[in-house]
């Protein structure tokens, strides 16, 4: 099945905990600590890979969780970093995080990084000093990011055949190319982009074969906004019609009005235009006069039968000199994303709201962040958070807010009882 559209949900692997520990070996006084450091959560990428053509692969599997990095352990041994979660996905995918567009994959092997893994924590190794020799506390490891990704696919390919359905597409494009486009000989339209490589010399180019057009495909009818999309991605638009039908000008009319409501820009991608099924008499009768009225308008007209080969063999030549000629596919604009910021080294910016409870509640991003590493199970380390918010002058501005001994403060998930007199 072709699926072009897909939501997806990534968390990337939160970084192992520093550990503690002390070196005690005979004969090697004041080992001291030796706690090592945790390893880094793994991260996930999406790649472009050529050996995907639809995102169908990501159908049912809605959530993809990178490795998370291994705790660190005594002898200042180092957990190992987590493993990265690399998701492969068509070329040609466009990449949406919190509603912006941070990615257009365009080459194979072509990466982008969509949830980073959170840092290991460090090990007690790390907090030794003149004031403290022997530190009994290590830092957990941050938790990864998460992010729920929009994964948009928009068709690459050199060549995009348009037309009314039944114009002879997957005919043409299974005469030229080793692609096996469903065709029958009864009213058929193709229900999914079909791509195809047509060799030519020592040369070759992508030809895609795009979902029939009908009128009103810009408002969404029929396959509608599903097959403009892709046109898009094209560098030259080869228009099939079928001159068999009763008024095959008005369908290239059409066509084009179809074309030019959903985007100008569209509308004036360089043409060719094809006449098919000249094999049949009906077709052939009406030759000369649908090439007056194309020449007319300035487009450049062939005709052909897929069915016998007649003239397929120039018209490849003549797309082939075309392409050659046009620019390449362009990246679409991404803007970048917003750096995120690190966090200070000096006491974090807060703010005291007070939640519908009663509770008082300390508002920082930053320090909650910072309080996600502190281990709050080790006496040590809640003697240090205890000293920090003190030196910040967070335990001062919440006796400014009014609170008082007995009242419930909560930073982030943490909760505890403010009481004054500790301090």
């Amino acid at each position: 099945m072709f699926i072009d559209e897909v939501t997806i949900k990534v968390i990337a692997g939160k970084g192992g905990d520093g550990a503690v520990s002390f070196r005690r070996e005979k004969y090697v006084p004041f080992g001291g600590p030796d706690g090592g450091d945790g390893g880094d959560g793994g991260s996930v990428y999406l790649e472009a890979d050529e050996g995907y053509n639809t995102l169908s692969h990501l159908r049912y599997k809605r959530k993809y969780k990178a490795e998370a990095g291994q705790n660190g352990r005594g002898s200042k041994c180092f957990g190992k970093k987590g493993a990265d979660l690399v998701i492969k996905v068509p070329v040609g995918t466009l990449v949406h995080k919190d509603n912006r567009l941070i990615a257009d994959l365009t080459a194979h092997r072509e990466r982008c990084l969509v949830a980073r893994g959170g840092r290991g924590g460090r090990g007690n190794a790390r907090f030794t000093g003149a004031a403290n020799q022997t530190p009994r506390f290590a830092e957990r490891g941050e938790v990864g990011e998460e992010a729920v990704i929009v994964l948009e696919l928009k068709v690459l390919a050199d060549v995009g055949l348009i037309g009314y359905p039944n114009a002879g597409k997957s005919t043409f494009l299974a005469a030229i190319s080793a692609a096996r486009p469903k065709v029958a000989d009864y009213p058929f339209t193709t229900l999914s982009p079909v791509l195809g490589v047509v060799d030519l010399d020592d040369d070759s180019f992508v030809v895609a074969d795009l979902p029939g057009l009908i009128k009103g495909a810009h408002q969404g009818v029929g396959l509608g906004i599903e097959f403009l999309k892709h046109v898009e991605r094209t560098r030259l638009l080869v228009h099939l019609v079928d001159l068999s039908t009763p008024a095959p000008w008005e369908a290239f009319v059409e066509i084009n009005q179809e074309l030019a409501s959903y985007s100008q820009d569209l509308a004036q991608k360089p043409q060719l235009v094809l006449g098919t099924k000249i094999d049949l008499p009906d077709a052939a009768a009406k030759k000369e006069e649908f090439k007056a009225k194309i020449t007319s308008f300035g487009y450049e007209v062939d005709f052909i039968s897929a069915v016998t080969g007649e003239n397929l063999r120039p018209v490849l030549y003549r797309i082939k000199n075309k392409i050659e000629n046009l620019p390449k596919i362009s990246k679409i604009m991404v803007e970048p994303e917003p750096v995120a910021t690190a966090v200070p080294a000096g006491p974090p910016a807060f703010s005291i709201a007070q939640d519908g409870d009663g509770a008082y509640r300390i508002v920082s991003e930053a320090l909650s962040k910072r309080l996600m590493r502190f281990n709050l199970e080790q006496d040590e380390a809640l003697l240090r958070l205890d000293q920090l918010l003190k030196r910040w002058g967070i335990i001062t501005a919440l006796e400014d807010a009014g609170v008082k001994e007995g009242d419930l403060v909560r930073i982030g998930d943490l909760e505890f009882i403010f009481e004054p007199e500790d301090y």
